[in-house]
């Protein structure tokens, strides 16, 4: 599933789990084991509380149903999407050993 942002997606594939911090405004993605193996988490940063937890729904049911895509266009966030384009082209690496790294 990807989860469309502002300015970039976030491909959900590369996590196991969304993990809900409604007091700081955070949604944590983590990463699945089979990429890193130390609990890597990505913070997903909201305005308010609230936001986070709207948000959060929204990836649930997205979860829940199967969906092929979320919009998360309306929320203001901030992602950290360097970080998130190693993790994505590692998972690349790791899945399709004949493209070569480039982090």
């Amino acid at each position: 599933m990807k989860i469309l942002l502002s300015r970039t997606s976030i491909d959900f594939s590369n996590y196991h789990s969304a993990v809900l911090h409604e007091t700081f405004g955070v949604i944590s993605f983590c990463v699945r084991n089979e990429i890193d193996d130390r609990c890597l988490q990505l913070p997903l940063t909201f305005a308010s509380g609230k936001d986070a937890k709207e948000a959060y729904c929204l990836i649930l049911q997205g979860r829940n149903t199967g969906a092929n895509c979320v919009s998360l266009c309306d929320f203001w966030c901030s992602w950290p999407s360097d970080l998130a384009m190693k993790v994505e082209q590692y998972a690349q690496h790791m899945y399709d050993f004949d493209r070569p790294i480039q982090l």
